[in-house]
């Protein structure tokens, strides 16, 4: 079998948990004997090798690159989003490489620079499409239906103009995956893919043997807070930070952070706390980052389409805080129910408040009941494999 994947970024280009992800997927494939090749979107026009994987980077066919955080206006940013819509600008290269490499099925994730354009290119040419929903780019073409410091709890207009094509286009797809039921149920919902083969897929983790049982903490422990990830107002470390300056009176906690961000952000956050209680660490690996903290605080107000950094935390055995938001609940579990929150400042510092007066609360966090099996890589990709035989004979 032969599958092409598109991703709108592809290694060394990372924004998040997605192209870690694809990368993943894409890899493990291979050594599957699948036959794969990569399609994704650079700054300049490239043919490469990856770990034994061709990638194709085409070159944005866009107003801007819009991935260098470099600020751009407002009339800028919505000539780009409806140029987005339907860029029929890649039809001569990706027909060039369905040539070359003959794909058996073309696999779509985040479309964002590419458009939905791509799918109408491979039905033309009878080619199967199947494709995984990693984000909202499909009902939101800021791709997280977050604006300013808020949930869009409702389509806008400018979304909803912008989204009827791609959900016209999507009625062609032959396979559907979600990363979660949450995303995967979201769409359907809405009209999204209904003829479509639809299964969820979590992403694939390498899946050590587990060292411990539940964790042990005492009451007079320190508590060593953690978050690590994208660094924004969806993600929520504001409100961690603003819910932790609620609780100067209390002194055996430490806020440990990790992640990519700008000086005047981190002079700003470290204005509401006492001096020591935040640690700014900068880009970390969480193998190195894990071992520092005892407990991982996942705040996101945005309704995250999977949540990586929950598994990186269940695989580091370190108990979760999390946003009751997306797809968090469904990785955490219905038994770590008292474990979740609603993303406001009443809720989490509360519950911070409850782990720093009593760390022995942390104890409580139920690893034994989360089946980390339907996690692994293998599990992902048997499934994928298994989605895939079945698009091409449907």
């Amino acid at each position: 079998m032969r599958v092409l994947i598109f991703n709108t970024l592809y290694t060394p280009y990372k924004i998040g948990g997605a192209e870690i992800s694809v990368q993943d997927l894409a890899e493990n494939l291979l050594d599957n004997g699948i036959k794969v090749g990569v399609v994704t979107l650079g700054e300049n026009k490239e043919k490469t090798m990856v770990n034994g994987i061709v990638v194709w980077r085409l070159k944005l066919q866009n107003v801007f690159w819009p991935f260098n955080e470099e600020p751009s206006s407002t009339l800028t940013k919505l000539k780009w989003h409806w140029e987005d819509v339907y860029n029929k600008r890649y039809q001569e290269d990706v027909n060039k490489i369905f040539l070359e490499f003959k794909p058996h099925i073309v696999h779509t994730n985040n479309l964002a620079g590419f458009s939905v354009a791509i799918w109408d290119i491979a039905h033309g040419r009878n080619i199967k499409v199947v494709h995984t929903l990693r984000d909202y780019y499909l009902q939101c073409p800021r791709t997280t239906r977050f604006k300013g410091r808020n949930l869009c709890t409702k389509q806008c207009l400018e979304c909803n103009l912008l989204s009827i094509k791609k959900k016209k286009a999507s009625q062609k797809v032959h396979g559907l995956i979600g990363i979660s039921k949450y995303i995967l149920n979201d769409h359907i919902s809405k009209g999204y893919f209904l003829s479509s083969k639809k299964q969820v897929i979590y992403n694939g983790f390498m899946i050590p043997r587990r060292k411990t049982g539940n964790t042990q903490f005492e009451e007079k422990d320190k508590v060593n807070f953690g978050f690590i990830g994208q660094i924004n107002q969806s993600k929520g470390l504001e409100l961690l930070v603003e819910s932790f300056s609620a609780l100067k009176s209390n002194r055996n906690w430490v806020l440990h952070v990790a992640g990519k961000i700008n000086d005047n952000y981190k002079k700003e956050l470290s204005s509401k706390l006492l001096k020591g209680k935040v640690v700014f660490h900068g880009f970390v690996k969480p193998k190195d980052f894990f071992p520092q903290i005892d407990v991982l605080v996942v705040p996101s107000i945005w309704e995250e389409p999977f949540g990586r950094v929950i598994l990186e935390g269940l695989i580091n055995e370190k108990p979760i805080l999390g946003s009751n938001r997306g797809g968090i609940p469904e990785l955490l579990g219905a038994e770590n129910k008292s474990f979740m929150f609603q993303p406001n400042r009443e809720e989490l510092t509360q519950i911070l408040k409850k782990v720093i007066v009593s760390p022995k609360t942390l104890n409580e966090f139920s690893f034994d009941k989360i089946d980390l099996k339907q996690f692994s890589i293998e599990t992902s990709v048997g499934k994928y494999i298994d989605l895939f035989t079945r698009a091409l004979n449907g």
